[in-house]
């Protein structure tokens, strides 16, 4: 199941505490605390860190639910000081009953049973969703606990939300360290110092183990502090991290807050639903790695194996009813993930209810602990009910060409584009740090009586990325639409705009969004993700106009120019910038004043995304998986870069034989001689060639 990390030992984690572990504020947490939870004194349980995660939602949208959600999620630890077992019989919120608490919609004690004192399981998660008082911002909330030995402990606490949030957790590339992302969602700077990964704490500014790129522990008013954990041993696949960070505000407020996951694969993922690409020819699979497509959402058996196997496309398998299926892939490459539900929260069917999908994640986790839970919503009003139970989750709000968009709403609105970024910014908000992956429209489905222009497919997909997605799902990606005229500035727009992310792919990977771009122009929509070197400026084209039935809307964008300014973190000099092109990288004339960059933007059917920061002198890693998918076609992973992969050079025998933009090559010439590929970036440094092709 992966080990638990602490300072100079590891030790093994049972089943139990690795679910124990994920469900410890699987967001960003309000936390209530005022210290740091103490070990339980000697005689008696103890009820700590009490959490609070308000639901979010935009009010501009009107979608119904079946419930208004006004309530949030209550997580707390209980802590078994004790030398035997114990079990936690019955937990009462102000007096009531758990399971007769009003707006109940879920709630759950992991593991059951409390371990001895210093035992891996000696502490126990409550976690109980309600929709509703009590479990409300601003209520004062009593949690009680009786246990099986009979002893009695409870905590009260009025629930507020947090200043500061944990944007994200991701592992760095070897997996020994981790990337923390602290945002301050106050008006008041707050200094960092206390951190504490599982049962490990650290001092920041004192010990050397943590750190920040300047020194500097202060998160500013709405901007991102990034925080570098060394871990003793690497982190294991899915290894389980709860984190907790402890912070001063200027005015002496304490905030302490948590988040807690499993630690995905760190990459910014490339996919479509797309799940008869195994059904497809080579033609197919070809133009699918050209877009390119790193992962599809398909099956699990055998026949998807060779997508892995032959053109390194890794599934998202969807649910399967067979439990062995889920099972027997423990340790497959060629799963990426495990898709637990797609869009439960637009219904209450008994299968898909918010409770039913935490038991099945729960279920999954313990068949395969070696690959991520996905579940994947629609509600935005239901991403705190739902947001808090998978490793990885995502929402597939098109926006257009998708008839009634918002369940529930007035069904002749025709949609705001920027709905696209608002729907990512509350599943965020209700949901972080776990990974975020969002499916934009690419491609209408036959039903639909709308096609996106080339210009909507790149604004939804780059709004997307502002919001803070941690990968792009296309819906949906079909080879066959390739050759048809009503696809074709869709398809020809799809791979231009994967070839700027891919330039700027590891800045994505690790950094965080941040609101500190402004515009002079009501119609350019900017953000900035902000690295440890550098950061990526984005700016859309919402100057349209929108008309016709929800069914078959009409959108038309009209050319803007503007200026965009960003403010750069003192850690980044701002000596190097430039704008990303489907081609590579140009100059900009940008105006620098002090830590303020201005930066002309002009823009049409494509978003503008630049660079700032030092000159780019690392070169990318080897690529790794190179195989001969056919005898005339060779196909490897992406390579890695500190800021991403451009391209990549082909070679027979050790000589150079081309270049091409994407993880695939052909020539008849495959079939002889010895072949290897070596990744370049956009600064022209080429990386080292991986092992020659199987």
């Amino acid at each position: 199941m992966g080990d638990q990390f602490g300072r100079g030992r590891v030790r093994r984690v049972t089943p139990a505490l690795v679910v124990v572990v994920a469900l410890v504020g699987l967001v960003t947490a309000a936390c209530v605390s005022t210290a740091p939870p103490p070990p339980g004194a000697p005689g008696s349980p103890t009820v700590e860190g009490m959490t609070f995660i308000p639901a979010t939602r935009d009010v501009r949208y009107v979608e119904q639910a079946p419930y208004n959600d006004d309530g949030g999620l209550l997580l707390f630890r209980v802590d078994n000081p004790n030398p035997t077992a114990d079990r936690i019989e019955q937990v009462f919120v102000n007096g009531t009953p758990v399971e007769s608490m009003p707006g109940l919609k879920w709630w759950r004690v992991w593991p059951p049973e409390l371990g001895p004192a210093g035992s891996p399981t000696a502490s126990a998660v409550v976690t109980i969703k309600g929709i509703s008082a009590p479990l409300r911002g601003g209520e004062q909330v009593t949690v009680s606990v009786q246990t099986e030995q009979g002893v009695g402990v409870s905590r009260s606490a009025r629930l507020r939300g947090a200043n500061l949030r944990i944007g994200s957790i991701v592992a760095g590339a070897d997996r020994s360290e981790l990337v923390v992302f602290l945002r301050n969602r106050s008006t008041v700077p707050f200094t960092v110092d206390h951190l504490a990964v599982n049962d490990d704490a650290w001092v920041p500014a004192v010990d050397p183990a943590v750190s920040t790129p300047d020194g500097d522990w202060t998160v500013e008013p709405g901007r991102v502090l990034i925080a570098r954990i060394q871990l003793d041993e690497p982190a294991p696949v899915m290894a389980p991290i709860a984190l907790q960070v402890g912070a001063t505000g200027a005015t002496g407020q304490r905030e302490w807050v948590l988040g807690a996951l499993r630690l995905t694969e760190p990459e910014f993922d490339l996919g479509t639903w797309h799940s008869e690409l195994v059904d497809r020819g080579p033609d197919a699979r070809r133009a699918t790695k050209q877009v390119p497509v790193d992962q599809i959402v398909g099956g699990a058996e055998p026949r998807y194996q060779e997508l892995w196997d032959r053109w390194r496309i890794q599934t998202n398998a969807q649910r399967f009813a067979d439990p062995a299926t889920v099972a027997a892939q423990q340790g497959n490459p060629g799963i990426r993930s495990w898709l637990i539900s797609d869009e439960p929260d637009l219904g209450d069917e008994p299968e898909d209810t918010s409770a039913a999908v935490a038991a099945r994640v729960d279920e999954f986790r313990q068949l395969d602990p070696t690959h991520p839970m996905w579940v994947n919503f629609a509600m935005q009003r239901k991403f705190n009910e739902y947001g808090q139970v998978p490793d990885i989750t995502g929402h597939d709000h098109y926006v257009v060409c998708a008839p009634n968009a918002i369940l529930g709403s007035n069904w002749a609105r025709v949609a705001d584009m920027r709905e696209a970024l608002d729907y990512t910014d509350v599943l965020k908000d209700n949901t972080e740090p776990l990974p975020m992956w969002i499916w934009p429209q690419l491609a209408a489905s036959s039903a639909w009586n709308c096609q996106p222009s080339a210009w909507a497919v790149s604004t939804q997909f780059w709004l997307s990325v502002m919001g803070g997605a941690d990968g792009i799902n296309w819906f949906v990606w079909n080879s066959d639409y390739l050759g048809d005229p009503k696809y074709a500035a869709a398809m020809a727009q799809a791979p231009r705009d994967v070839q700027v992310v891919r330039q700027v792919r590891d800045v994505l990977t690790y950094g965080e969004v941040e609101e500190s771009a402004s515009s002079d122009s009501p119609y350019i929509e900017t953000r900035t993700i902000v690295g440890e070197e550098r950061q990526v400026v984005v700016a859309c084209n919402l100057r349209y106009t929108a008309d016709g039935p929800a069914w078959a809307p009409t959108y038309r964008n009209y050319p803007v120019t503007g200026n965009v300014t960003v403010d750069v973190p003192d850690w980044i000099a701002p000596a190097d910038i430039r704008r990303v092109t489907p081609a590579g990288t140009e100059s900009v004339q940008a105006v620098v004043s002090g830590r303020s960059v201005t930066l002309p933007v002009s823009l049409d059917d494509e978003c503008a995304v630049f660079t700032v920061g030092a000159p780019d002198t690392v070169a990318p890693s080897a690529p790794a998986g190179l195989t001969r998918a056919e005898t005339d076609t060779l196909a490897w992973i992406e390579g890695r870069d500190d800021v991403g992969v451009a391209a990549y050079r082909v070679y027979r025998d050790g000589v150079e034989v081309a270049t091409v933009p994407t993880a695939l090559y052909r020539s008849p010439e495959v079939a002889t001689g010895s072949w290897t590929v070596a990744a370049v970036d956009s600064a022209g440094n080429v990386g080292p060639q991986g092992a020659p092709a199987t």
